[in-house]
């Protein structure tokens, strides 16, 4: 088919003045686009801690029907200006909200703008704006929690602040901090503000263990369901530390058995954790045996030589000049003022040092060693069963068993070395009648 060209005679007077108006009408819109354009970025780009107020109103007056370009002027003036012409600043943020109402930043910021100026029932209508606009976003919430809590309104503030932690975890730990200054005398209005979340009660507790509150932290924990201590596991982990760290062993042991869903991984008092050295796949835990690496010393289960089961501990030396702190030891609630029988067997081969391994009971809040064994043999050794006894003090609640060296370096002949293999097997902890 062809082709039909349209010949338009730009001789005639008519067209001439119409492409001239067109061409005008072009620049005229570029102009206007070429301000625009340079007035957004200025506003896009500024950084308001500069307080440059010419800079951003230069780019207001570039774009004047652009929302972004009023919200920093408003940002500039609401930092430099003094506090009787913050007024002007509100102007600012009211013109961006007029020009874009969608946008729930400049809700935010014309809400906390009001509440600075002193028009708490302006910035409570801005920042419920924002919050409608933007449900799902922490700042919003965040902002009209603070505004309801310095207004004496804490049911609805907090509302407010758990979600905007729900929504930010960053939050959290602020939230806390107000619930526990504010609510910190009334348990059950405490337990109100953080709401009914597994999850949000389990770190709120952690924050309190944290704040050396431990009956208030203990008592939001202990009412949580099997399920819901589980589900929160590291949280969970988390306290067992925190209260190791605190002395508070029994404690610990009862949160860890809350968590732990394996009832072989329970911890009682007065038993050693796999005393046998049996359990591979146990979970870590503060009370299982803690093995740290060093250098000339390897540390594994060996499962070709035990007393009992199917493996045992073993330490193989190759030290040339010292080697002290072993770093083999398990943490083991025990009972006040009780006596108890410890026992264990240990062997060797081709052990030569002139301070062979101990095994020592220690007192974990002081480090004061309550009893020693007898070194390993040196040479060559079969089992050999090493019963200690120990009686617990009046406020103890846990002691440190622990595979140790004595030192037999000096300050003037520092080099101690040893050689050779050491065995451990079935430990066990009896609670005398």
């Amino acid at each position: 088919m062809p082709q039909e060209l349209i010949k338009v005679n730009t001789r005639s007077m008519a067209v001439k003045l119409l492409l001239i108006v067109l061409l005008l009408a072009a620049a005229t819109w570029s102009y206007f686009v070429v301000r625009w354009y340079i007035g957004n970025t200025l506003a896009e780009y500024f950084d308001p801690e500069g307080n440059n107020l010419r800079v951003v109103e230069m780019a207001e007056s570039l774009a004047p029907a652009d929302p972004l370009t009023h919200w920093r002027v408003a940002q500039v003036q609401q930092k430099s200006l003094p506090l009787d012409q913050q007024a002007q600043s509100l102007v600012e943020y009211e013109r961006a909200v007029s020009l874009s109402p969608n946008d729930y930043r400049f809700w935010m910021a014309l809400g906390t703008a009001s509440e600075q100026a002193g028009d708490t029932a302006k910035a409570e209508r801005a920042l419920k704006q924002a919050v409608a606009l933007a449900p799902a976003y922490a700042y919003p919430r965040w902002y009209l929690g603070n505004l309801f809590l310095r207004t004496g309104r804490y049911d609805e503030a907090f509302v407010e602040l758990r979600r905007a932690s729900e929504a930010d975890a960053e939050f959290q730990p602020q939230q806390f901090n107000l619930i526990w200054e504010i609510y910190g005398s009334d348990p059950a209005a405490l337990s109100k503000a953080v709401g009914e979340s597994a999850a949000a009660r389990a770190r709120f507790a952690q924050y309190l263990l944290g704040r050396q509150k431990f009956e208030e932290g203990l008592r939001l924990w202990d009412p949580l369901s099997s399920d819901e201590k589980r589900a929160n596991r590291q949280t969970g982990d988390e306290m067992v530390n925190t209260l190791v760290n605190s002395f508070r062993y029994h404690d610990a042991m009862r949160v860890w058995n809350d968590i732990t869903a394996n009832e072989r991984y329970r911890i009682e008092l007065g038993r050693i954790f796999d005393g046998g050295f049996e359990e591979v796949a146990a979970p870590e835990s503060v009370f299982a045996w803690q093995v740290k690496a060093l250098p000339q010393l390897q540390i594994g289960l060996d499962q070709d030589k035990s007393h009992n089961g199917a493996t045992s501990l073993r330490l193989v030396f190759h030290v040339r000049s010292n080697i002290e702190n072993i770093n083999i030891s398990q943490i083991v609630p025990v009972a006040a003022n009780t006596e108890y029988d410890l026992e264990f067997y240990v062997a060797s081969e081709k052990l030569e040092t002139g301070s062979p391994p101990v095994v020592q009971v220690l007192d974990p809040t002081t480090s004061a060693v309550i009893v020693s064994s007898p070194p390993a043999s040196n040479g060559n050794s079969d089992w050999t069963r090493v019963p200690l006894s120990f009686k617990t003090g009046d406020k103890t609640e846990a002691v440190l068993i622990r595979i140790a060296r004595p030192s037999c370096g000096t300050q003037e002949a520092p080099v101690c070395p040893i050689f050779g293999s050491v065995w451990y097997d079935d430990f066990s902890l009896q609670r005398r009648n």
